[in-house]
């Protein structure tokens, strides 16, 4: 019996399938419009099994680094706002000050 193996995008595990799997499936019909193929749903296949193990590694820590590259933007980001409105967050907003206005709106 044939076999390949299957590795999902951005996953770890890997499937094994029978190549000569015949049986029926319920195909839907498609569109004459002109489409994408969704990346969840994406997959390779490998003929050998110790090989999309090492492809499932590569790929799942291709992707682990790509979300810490987001992670690292999203901080320096956040940083960014932190100096920009410094002044602002450590004078002008801090609550001792809003309530001395406060205070003195209704004085007058």
């Amino acid at each position: 019996m044939n076999k390949y193996y299957r590795v999902y995008l951005n996953d770890t595990s890997v499937t094994e399938v029978s190549a000569n799997d015949f049986s029926r499936r319920n195909i839907q019909r498609v569109s004459s419009d002109v489409y994408s193929i969704p990346r969840e749903g994406m997959f390779y296949g490998y003929s050998d099994r110790i090989h999309a193990m090492e492809m499932a590694k590569a790929g799942a820590l291709s992707y682990i680094n790509s979300m810490v590259k987001q992670v690292q933007a999203g901080i320096d980001k956040l940083i960014q706002y932190r100096e920009d409105h410094y002044e602002d967050l450590n004078g002008n907003l801090l609550e001792a000050r809003i309530r001395e206005l406060e205070k003195e709106m209704y004085i007058k």
